[in-house]
């Protein structure tokens, strides 16, 4: 019955596609942008701890500190060592006359702590001259591909570009420079207090708890492991901005319609073959066994919508890894679970409305013209 009526079959499977492609589609975009908006915290491995303000909610909107702090984190016992980062935005005058908004990164210069993960071009070590400046891989052509030896202005300061390298950008998609943290002082000139974060690692033999307490017990500054960085950015692009409503309204607009289209579709394909299924109880079939073709043909149809959906999703998220999409994508394997589940959800409700009507169906239908 159910691949005998192909129009109404084929309605029903590229419908279910649809709501279950724009549920996960959306929802990967969304996680995504979540994991964007963290990007200074992933590109930097090596901290235990980030030191900031105690009001800092997210990781890009921070109060900036003061070389006493660093010094004063330093002193706490159990620190191996602490390290200045800077997290700023600039003005990027480029050698057209033309200017970009720029989020310089400075990093230690002895150390290096906090650098890039990946030097894609040139070395590292290059960052201590004077106003050099690595280029991130997808910033390059907003700036207007500035070759290495080029030179550009940050704040109407002089910077050489003198290689390039491969970062995770922010939650808006800055063009990001790398620097020591003395260029970019001198680039971004913010008063006496210029620490974005104060990276800090543990030694060995020490909890990192127990040093988290410690210099959070010290005034003005607190202690976030990056996990709780991470969350705490979560929680103020979900709370603070108005994406989690946006992606929300659309995720429960893809349940609709999935639920809308399996249960209309089905309920009428059920209608128009109510004949056959009184032809089938007036030969003693069960209501039971009748429920269960009714569920069988539903997980059939559902199931069959579900890869297709998620597989023209997984096609998407796929081509938004490319290091120069603006769009990421995050597909991880329990959003295949939670569509699933949703998809089920939705053609099992379509499902029951079709049972109820088979169920109190009389058998005599059949002998009626």
């Amino acid at each position: 019955m159910l691949l005998g009526d192909r129009p109404k079959y084929l309605s029903l499977v590229l419908g279910l596609a649809f709501a279950v492609f724009l549920i996960t589609q959306q929802l990967s975009i969304f996680l995504g942008l979540l994991v964007r908006a963290t990007g200074p915290l992933q590109n930097v491995s090596q901290p235990d701890l980030w030191v900031s303000d105690p009001f800092v909610r997210y990781v890009s909107e921070t109060r900036n500190l003061s070389d006493a702090d660093l010094n004063r984190v330093r002193s706490i016992p159990g620190v191996l060592w602490a390290e200045p980062f800077f997290n700023v935005r600039a003005n990027g005058e480029l050698p057209s006359g033309n200017f970009r908004a720029v989020n310089i990164v400075g990093i230690d210069r002895t150390t290096m702590v906090g650098q890039p993960p990946e030097v894609t071009y040139g070395r590292l070590e290059d960052l201590r001259i004077d106003g050099a400046i690595l280029v991130e891989e997808s910033a390059r052509a907003k700036l207007e591909f500035v070759k290495v030896g080029d030179t550009m202005k940050l704040n109407d300061k002089r910077a050489v570009v003198v290689g390039y390298c491969r970062a995770k950008p922010g939650f808006d998609s800055p063009a990001v420079v790398y620097t020591t943290y003395d260029n970019a002082v001198r680039f971004t000139p913010l008063g006496r207090n210029t620490l974005s974060f104060i990276l800090v690692k543990v030694k060995p033999d020490v909890p990192v708890a127990q040093v988290q307490a410690a210099i959070s017990a010290l005034p003005d500054i607190k202690a976030h492991t990056p996990e709780e960085l991470i969350k705490l950015s979560y929680m103020f692009i979900l709370v603070e901005t108005g994406i989690g409503i946006n992606f929300g309204l659309t995720i429960v607009l893809g349940i609709v319609v999935g639920l809308a289209v399996s249960t209309a579709i089905f309920y009428q394909f059920t209608v128009e073959n109510l004949r056959n299924f009184g032809v089938l109880k007036a030969m003693g079939t069960t209501n039971a066994r009748l429920a269960g073709m009714i569920l069988l043909q539903a997980a059939f149809a559902g199931l069959i919508g579900y890869g297709l959906g998620v597989g023209m999703a997984a096609l998407f998220s796929l081509n938004s890894r490319r290091p120069d999409m603006e769009l990421s994508a995050l597909f991880p394997p329990w959003l295949l679970a939670s569509a699933l589940v949703t998809m089920l959800t939705c053609v099992a409700l379509g499902a029951l409305l079709a049972m109820i009507r088979v169920i109190r169906l009389e058998p005599a239908v059949v002998f009626k013209a």
